[in-house]
């Protein structure tokens, strides 16, 4: 294996490695933010059901806007 090759190689594997670290992070802030807010909509509302569906709503969202910022980010710091 040539030099530019093992350099095309590792930069693969870094590259997997943020990927799967984004998907870890995008999925544990879903969880946690369904969880919480889950939990705050419980306390106000007193419903079960509609608790779970703002929930979910909102944690969609929060995970939208994680997901931009984190793009943002990194596009600034390729530039």
């Amino acid at each position: 294996m040539s030099n530019e090759d093992k350099k095309i190689v590792e930069y693969n594997d870094k590259f997997m490695k943020k990927i799967l670290k984004s998907v870890l992070f995008t999925f544990y802030i879903l969880l946690f933010t369904i969880f919480i807010v889950f939990f705050i909509s419980d306390l106000i509302f007193h419903d079960e059901s509609f608790s779970i569906i703002i929930s979910f709503c909102m944690s969609i969202i929060f995970t939208i806007f994680y997901c931009t910022i984190t793009i943002i980010d990194e596009i600034k710091k390729n530039k």
